[in-house]
């Protein structure tokens, strides 16, 4: 099969043959330019005249002879517009690809907003009331996050917008951040809920991310990440995304609970200096999930969790090892009558503690 894709000239071309190559599939590009800046992108690549133009479908169908076209691609409405109407009349061999640009668009914001629509009703069942959050934000945050890499299900996500609204005023601290997926929603339904800053601890290590405790299987995955291109991404996720007072420390967690309780600032190159309230209103642990690990972590950090706040146990349930869960059961244990309700979302352990 060969792909023609016309206009080449634009981005979502461009990003088309990307993909059409790693399905095995030879692409030829077209444009009316004279100088196409993708042309270089694609196997083959031929000028054709503009789509107004009278002899357009004339070295369409010279194009299309020369190359094999079976199928085409255009990222551009009034084209598909034109091809929609003309193409089974005067090239009937060539099939149009897709539902269009504007279908295609219109398809996405319905699915957004109806998985924000869907997802009001799971958010309102964990918070025990109906959500403040209109479905558009939930369906953002939704559609956003599926662009950042990371483990954070869908249900654990609807369970963040569940729970953040619930939190006391302070800050929201990350412990472990990898790509910035979770980080990212933690961020803006903070923002939007208007509870504090948020703060993300990384250092973005091979040596501290090797889970000890986990298979050799799951030791060497940490091996196959470059981790100074983790941390661009998370970057990249973040500085896109992030909105309100956010900031990150690069560094372990023993580290950046220091910096955290000795100075209310944090300071970085890449987000400025951010105002910390100095109590943890969401406290999220993703770190090392190395019993020892967590249980330092949870030792750190837990104290500062302000009155009505949240800790949250990442990988609680997680089948390649049981310190999360260990060391939540011992904190809901430790933690007793302080502790107003608990249960498992995505995986994840949410401890709501009394007022």
């Amino acid at each position: 099969m060969t792909i023609l894709v016309f206009p080449s000239a634009l981005e979502a071309a461009a990003k088309f043959a990307r993909e059409a190559h790693q399905w095995g599939r030879r692409v030829v590009g077209a444009s009316s330019l004279e100088q196409d800046p993708n042309a270089g992108a694609f196997d083959a690549w031929g000028r054709l005249p503009f789509i107004g133009a009278p002899d357009f479908f004339d070295a369409l169908a010279a194009l299309v002879a020369r190359e094999g076209v079976t199928d085409v691609f255009t990222p551009h409405a009034a084209t598909f517009h034109l091809f929609e109407q003309a193409l089974p009349e005067r090239l009937p061999g060539v099939r149009l690809m897709g539902p269009g640009p504007f279908k295609r668009q219109m398809d996405r914001v319905s699915a957004a907003l109806a998985d924000g629509r869907a997802g009001l009703e799971t958010i309102a069942a964990i918070a025990g009331a109906p959500s403040s959050l209109p479905a558009e934000l939930v369906g953002g945050i939704l559609a956003q996050a599926e662009t950042i890499h990371g483990e954070c299900s869908r249900e654990k996500i609807l369970a963040i917008c569940g729970v953040v609204p619930l939190a006391p005023k302070g800050d929201i601290v990350e412990i472990g951040a990898l790509f910035g997926k979770s980080s990212y929603v933690f961020n803006r339904v903070g923002t939007y809920c208007g509870v504090g800053a948020t703060l993300c601890v990384d250092p973005w290590d091979l040596g501290l991310s090797v889970q000890t405790d986990a298979p050799v299987l799951i030791q060497e995955a940490s091996g196959g990440w470059d981790w100074n291109l983790v941390r661009t991404g998370f970057l990249l996720a973040m500085l896109g995304c992030s909105a309100g007072d956010f900031n990150y420390l690069p560094m372990t967690s023993a580290d950046a609970h220091r910096r955290y309780v000795e100075d209310r600032a944090v300071t970085s190159p890449e987000f400025g200096s951010t105002t910390l309230a100095g109590s943890i209103a969401v406290l999220h642990l993703d770190g090392n999930h190395d019993e020892a690990a967590v249980a330092e972590d949870f030792a750190l950090w837990s104290p500062l969790v302000a009155p009505d706040g949240w800790v949250i146990f990442d990988d609680y349930h997680w089948p390649h090892g049981d310190g999360p869960r260990k060391v939540a059961d011992r904190a809901i244990a430790a933690y007793g009558s302080r502790v107003q309700r608990h249960f498992v979302a995505g995986g994840a352990m949410f401890v709501h503690l009394k007022p």
